[in-house]
């Protein structure tokens, strides 16, 4: 499947509840960018999507990731 259409469950922060609606990378991006806490984006942190492993994370899905380059 191409990944750009293809759609997965979708995580952030520390629990592993999945967003309701699957989403493709893209679209976890934008949702990641636009509810990133205002505190961190004052910070210069930027959002970055991750796709998990199944052999290593036990599943597949987006993690919505929030991280700053010193």
């Amino acid at each position: 499947m191409n990944t750009a259409t293809e759609k997965l469950p979708v995580r952030a922060g520390c629990g592993n509840n999945a967003f309701p609606v699957p989403m493709t990378q893209k679209q976890a991006l934008r949702y990641g960018e636009q509810n990133m806490p205002a505190d961190l984006k004052r910070a210069g942190f930027v959002c970055s999507i991750f796709r998990s492993d199944p052999e290593i994370h036990g599943g597949d899905w987006f993690r919505i990731n929030y991280g700053k380059t010193v």
